[in-house]
């Protein structure tokens, strides 16, 4: 659906203007008329017209300063100027301030739509394709990878979503399953994908930011406040749609802002008296189960019922094993193409450890360790040795790991394999506890202990060199004996 394009007329004769209006209007523009300079600057910076004609000679001043005025916008619109005399110096001002063309008085208004409409229509064209190259690679229609029926579910309902664009969504799903890739699907795959797409997590500030994050501020309304105030993201996303990652977590003073724009399609700044009407879409998402959140006194029962019209559930990816393999091909090849190396897919062994893993963060977890597998694979497929997976992500420090008894090591080890704890969070810091958990378990048996981790000895040999696992650690445990 194509939108309305908008003319600005600035005339002081009300005659010549509404004739002209009316001509415009006739070939399905949308008309704004001011008779002055005062009158038309303000109409300017709140409507943002598509193109301006407007007469030099203004009563409080030239017209030639409106024109200046209206070709310094980022999207400046097109602008015809009409004078009595086009050789005057007043038109030449206008012509360099950025006016396409300057009309000799009485013109008709067929003579203006004759300048107007090409420039107007070349105009649309240049915007279409300015959007397109700013429009960042994560906000493009984002691929939803797999063929299992619980993400093919998911597909079904993301189209159903996007054929009805006004349509409120609420995604519930585990942290790491991809809620805002369906969001954004939704979003690209409707009506508004042309227009913004905006995304904020409620749970990551605090009220007061958040609130004015949402919904901007007027000049003033708190301490440094800037001077001019600021739309918020509803504002910045006319036309397109919110995404309010988090939504369990927002306060209960916003969720009844909140609800006032789902029931009204308007709010008020913060700080501010005058409604702000917007045509937004919300998606909504959540890892918390909101109707128990509701039970709990802890969520608006109304905003709930609101916000759950149309309700998406995204499986965990235990849930979805089928789709484990093509999604590490997938992230396999982007983050080979990223970072320039010649890998080109998993090994048996490397798929198998895969399928068998648990993946309690979900498709970012799997995206992590394709990513760290990618940077440490010395060749085209990744094996089991390149994959960093664990259970669990608190193990012990290096340093400060105790000596241990046979007895004890046997039984700590089978433990540990199932409790790796390490404070440190790094995969270096984990790599380096699962090799010394199993040279303990080993007894330093080197032929046991690679054949365990899945890598060749001389890897061992090397990996145990650089973390300083070497031989009298192996002293320090048969003396523990």
């Amino acid at each position: 659906m194509s939108i309305q394009q908008t003319v600005l007329i600035v005339h002081p004769a009300g005659v010549a203007r509404a004739a002209l209006a009316s001509a415009l209007r006739a070939e399905g523009l949308r008309v704004s008329e001011a008779d002055d300079l005062l009158a038309a600057g303000r109409m300017l910076a709140e409507e943002a017209p598509d193109a301006v004609v407007t007469e030099l000679r203004l009563a409080d001043g030239s017209g030639s300063e409106l024109v200046a005025r209206a070709a310094m916008r980022e999207d400046a619109p097109v602008i015809v100027a009409i004078s009595e005399k086009p050789e005057t110096r007043e038109t030449v001002i206008a012509l360099r301030s950025g006016a396409l063309d300057v009309i000799e008085r009485p013109c008709s208004p067929e003579r203006v739509l004759a300048t107007l409409q090409p420039a107007l229509l070349e105009r649309a064209r240049r915007l279409q394709r300015r959007r397109a190259d700013a429009r960042p690679a994560a906000a493009a229609r984002p691929a939803i990878v797999g063929q299992s029926p619980a993400i093919k579910a998911v597909t079904e309902q993301v189209a159903r979503a996007a054929s009805a664009p006004d349509t409120t969504v609420l995604i519930q799903g585990e942290s790491g399953t991809g809620k805002e890739l369906v969001a954004r699907a939704i979003h690209f795959d409707g009506r508004r994908g042309e227009r913004p797409f905006m995304a904020i997590n409620c749970a990551a500030l605090n009220e007061s930011l958040l609130e004015s994050e949402l919904f901007g501020y007027e000049k003033g309304a708190f301490t440094g406040a800037i001077v001019t105030g600021r739309k918020g993201l509803f504002e910045a996303a006319e036309g397109g749609t919110i995404f309010l990652d988090e939504i369990g977590e927002m306060s209960a003073p916003l969720q009844a802002k909140l609800l006032r724009v789902l029931q009204e399609n308007s709010f008020k700044r913060v700080g501010g008296t005058q409604d702000v009407n917007v045509d937004v879409r919300i998606i909504a998402a959540t890892n918390r189960d909101l109707w128990e959140e509701v039970a709990l006194g802890r969520f608006r029962k109304d905003l709930y019922f609101r916000l759950n019209v149309l309700p998406i559930r995204v499986p965990t990816l235990s849930e979805r094993r089928l789709d484990v393999a093509p999604m590490a091909q997938h992230f396999l090849e982007h983050f080979a193409r990223a970072l320039r190396k010649p890998v080109q897919g998993l090994s048996a062994d490397a798929l198998r450890m895969l399928h068998e893993h648990s993946w309690p963060g979900n498709v970012r977890e799997l995206r992590n360790v394709c990513e760290y597998a990618v940077i440490v694979c010395d060749g085209t497929l990744v094996e089991p040795r390149h994959l960093a997976l664990t259970e669990h992500p608190q193990t012990r420090r290096q340093d400060s790991a105790p000596a241990v008894s046979a007895e004890a090591s046997s039984s700590s080890a089978a433990a540990a394999a199932c409790t790796l704890t390490v404070k440190d969070r790094s995969i270096r810091s984990m790599e380096v506890e699962l090799i010394r958990m199993v040279l303990e378990e080993t007894r330093f048996n080197i032929a046991r202990t690679a054949r365990e981790l899945g890598i060749n000895r001389s890897t061992l040999y090397n990996k145990m060199k650089d973390y300083g696992l070497c031989r009298e650690e192996r002293q320090e445990l048969r003396a523990t004996v």
